[in-house]
């Protein structure tokens, strides 16, 4: 070969074929970062489809830091190599295949529906510098802070607690309905009225106090 520009181009095209560039495997396992005392950095195992190589400790590429979503054992991933060299691999995405199928969903749709079974650990989880923070789990949703918590939970239940004041506003209609008990209580109860005020029952009614009662108005009618 005596053209010293083939030759070079030769060489090129050696220089890469021996480079790695991209690979597909499978998770065989993974070390997310679970406890703070602990060594592990987001990193995983993965099997090399075409080769009988497995990667040990291969580190995952992350969209965002502060960000954790780690893949999950038998996930098929894409890895890259940083400067080709096989000793420094990259998970850099996850992939459909045959098995595991994406969530049905359409063109501008954002769909999470992780094929996981039941489990109290957290499945989505933000955290916030002011300290707001927001989980859901398989069984309830919660919103909190230092000061106040939120609760709605798979059964139907909702609670909130808070320190502070809790006020309901409308320019329209107000309906709170139980098929079963409404319950007030508090160190005083206040009911004003800027029109007329309505108290009925389709049953018995009490109206009973421990200490002094007081019913007041221009016009009282007791039937």
């Amino acid at each position: 070969m005596s053209d010293p520009i083939e030759l070079f181009k030769f060489i090129v095209r050696e220089e890469i074929r021996k480079l790695k560039i991209l690979d597909i495997g499978t998770v065989t396992s993974v070390f997310p970062h679970s406890s703070s005392g602990d060594k592990d950095n987001y990193e995983c195992n993965v099997k090399l489809r075409d080769y009988d190589l497995e990667l040990r400790r291969v580190p995952v590429a992350t969209q965002l830091i502060g960000l954790s979503y780690i893949p999950s054992v038998g996930d098929l991933v894409l890895v890259a190599y940083v400067d080709g060299n096989i000793n420094a691999p990259v998970i850099i995405g996850r992939l459909y295949n045959d098995k595991q199928r994406p969530p049905l969903s359409k063109e501008e749709e954002i769909v999470f529906e992780p094929n996981y079974s039941r489990s109290t650990r957290r499945r989505i989880h933000f955290k916030l510098p002011s300290g707001i923070a927001f989980t859901v789990e398989d069984e309830v949703i919660t919103l909190k802070t230092e000061k106040y918590k939120v609760k709605i939970k798979n059964n139907g239940e909702i609670s909130i607690e808070t320190n502070g004041k809790i006020s309901i506003s409308s320019k329209n209609d107000v309906e709170i309905v139980s098929s079963r008990k409404l319950r007030l209580e508090a160190a005083n109860v206040e009911i004003f009225s800027r029109n007329d005020l309505e108290i009925k029952t389709s049953s018995s009614g009490l109206i009973q106090a421990i200490g002094k009662l007081d019913i007041k108005g221009s016009i009282i009618n007791l039937n």
